[in-house]
């Protein structure tokens, strides 16, 4: 309860900064930018994790003070399939499911000599040859299992990875969003940053590309879309 107090208070505090930051014209990616390196100075991981995917070491790559925005890119979109992926893999679930079921009643039927084809199998030797051919079926049912539980990992891990891209973004703890119920655009920006670098007293100016992305949503019904906010997807 406590930390979702706090991680609520902090998103109601960066979003208000950023709005005022927009107001006063320095612009929403200089100051999220700079939330992000202030937080990575004092390892505010609370902060650091509401406002972007990547981790900045200090110790390793750098403390970084006095970021400046430079320019900014063009925006690149490409769809968000949430709801679509979801889709995929439940239908992958309940193919599994009927295959599972055809191979229950299969096993059940042959039940006594399946159990000869798995002891001469552990035991490396031939089977008989009146359960050659239930040794083969029973290979194809074993391979076809492998394949079927392979979907449907495939099915959840793009599922899950096109859910990571939008959930940081679109974080709200006041109102939680169910990702799979929809769809919509990825939007990401390059905004190229000078900026001073401090490795162990040595200070350099350097530059660095920071990638923003934003998710933006809609469910097929209509509706208003749902825009989220700007996070740090990437820093190089």
């Amino acid at each position: 309860m406590a930390r979702s107090r706090t991680m609520a208070l902090v998103f109601v505090l960066f979003v208000s900064a950023l709005l005022v930051s927009a107001c006063g014209g320095t612009g929403a990616e200089q100051t999220l930018i700079r939330t992000y390196f202030q937080a990575a100075r004092v390892n505010d991981r609370v902060s650091l994790g509401n406002i972007a995917m990547f981790a900045w070491s200090t110790q390793e790559q750098g403390a970084v003070s006095r970021p400046n925005v430079e320019s900014v890119s063009e925006e690149q979109r490409r769809p968000l399939l949430m709801m679509d992926l979801n889709q995929a893999l439940s239908d992958a679930r309940e193919t599994e499911e009927v295959f599972t079921q055809e191979k229950i009643a299969y096993q059940d039927e042959n039940f006594d000599a399946i159990n000869r084809v798995l002891e001469a199998e552990q035991a490396e030797e031939d089977v008989r040859r009146a359960d050659e051919e239930v040794q083969e079926a029973w290979t194809d049912w074993r391979n076809r299992t492998i394949e079927h539980s392979r979907t449907v990992s495939d099915a959840l891990a793009e599922l899950s990875s096109e859910q990571n891209e939008a959930e940081l973004s679109m974080f709200d703890p006041n109102n939680p969003l169910d990702l799979t119920q929809y769809n919509g655009e990825l939007v990401t920006k390059e905004v190229q940053v000078t900026a001073r670098v401090d490795r162990e007293g040595n200070e350099t100016e350097e530059t660095m590309t920071v990638l923003l992305q934003m998710a933006i949503l809609s469910q097929d019904g209509g509706g208003e879309p749902l825009e989220g906010r700007w996070v740090i997807r990437n820093i190089s």
